[in-house]
This record gives C-alpha cells, sequence and structure tokens, in this order.
C-alpha cells in the first residue's frame, strides 16, 4: 500500500535541497564581491586596484609606495582622489 510519504519525500526532499544550494550560492556570491581600493605607488600618484579585500588590495597593487595602505572607495566623491599627486618621502 502506498503512502502519502511515498509521494511527498520524493518532491519535498529536493526542493528542500534546492532552497539550501540557493541560499548557500548568495551567501558566497555576496562574500566574493570585489571591491575597488585606493592606493600611493611610488611615484606619489594615487591609483586605483580591485580586490576582495583589503589585504589582497595591499598585495596586488602594483608598485605600491612602502608606507601606502588602501582605501575603499565606496562613493563617487571617494573616487575623485584617484589620479591626485602625493608628496612621497
Amino acid at each position: 500500500m502506498k503512502t502519502l510519504s511515498n509521494y511527498v519525500l520524493p518532491v519535498i526532499v529536493p526542493i528542500i535541497a534546492l532552497v539550501v544550494l540557493m541560499f548557500a550560492f548568495v551567501v558566497y556570491a555576496q562574500s566574493t564581491q570585489a571591491a575597488t581600493y585606493a592606493y600611493v605607488d611610488a611615484a606619489g600618484d594615487v591609483k586605483s586596484v580591485t580586490a576582495n579585500d583589503w589585504q589582497t588590495a595591499i598585495a596586488t597593487a602594483p608598485n605600491i609606495h612602502m608606507r601606502s595602505g588602501v582605501m575603499l572607495l565606496e562613493s563617487a566623491d571617494d573616487y575623485q582622489v584617484v589620479g591626485d599627486k602625493v608628496i612621497v618621502r
């Protein structure tokens, strides 16, 4: 004799698994979104680099000045610093 669980389980279990996978994908996608950071290079020019986090930005910024950090560029006003010149020592 076939019960309700014989029909419900084959439908419900894959739906629950799909929802869990979709949730995991959304969480993963949000954690790996790249951002743009500004930094000062050895010549004193403010440049930008794209990275997933500030540590990667510092590690991958070409010709970064030894005393430069990075600044997360979040708004249009922030992007105005890129291209500026800074006195470096």
